[in-house]
């Protein structure tokens, strides 16, 4: 008796465990979701910011302008920190591609033309054992 109460306790744990786990897992990647979607456009931002201010800094009136310069390379080395560091995360909302390598699919079709036919009708004689 006292068998089955502790059987039952341990899969009412296992359930509610289970629950929760299968609750927070669903939580965790709607979260990681977002972040992918938005870390996509945030790149994009910078990039446009970039060229803003790369077009900015080339105007005569700020040409060789030491605090625009800086702000410059500041904006490329965070936009190639961004494309680095953090690209694969931007593609996990995307579906996956399955490739297929051409090159085995045509060494598959030319062993299969290249195997030799194998005759299929008896070219001995028959003996009564057969």
């Amino acid at each position: 008796m006292t068998l089955e109460i502790w059987l039952a306790l341990a899969l009412g744990c296992s359930v509610l465990m289970n629950a929760v786990l299968i609750w927070f897992g669903r939580e965790q990647s709607q979260r990681l979701s977002y972040v992918s979607q938005n870390l996509d456009d945030l790149i994009e931002m910078i990039a446009n910011y970039r060229e803003h201010l790369r077009k900015v800094y080339s105007l005569e009136m700020f040409y060789q302008d030491d605090t625009l310069k800086f702000l410059l390379q500041h904006t490329n080395a965070l936009v190639t920190l961004l494309e680095d560091e953090y690209s694969n995360v931007t593609y996990i909302t995307d579906p996956l591609e399955v490739l297929i390598e051409e090159d085995e699919n045509e060494e598959n079709e030319k062993n299969e033309e290249t195997k030799p036919q194998q005759d299929v009708f008896y070219g001995g004689t028959r003996t009564g054992d057969s």
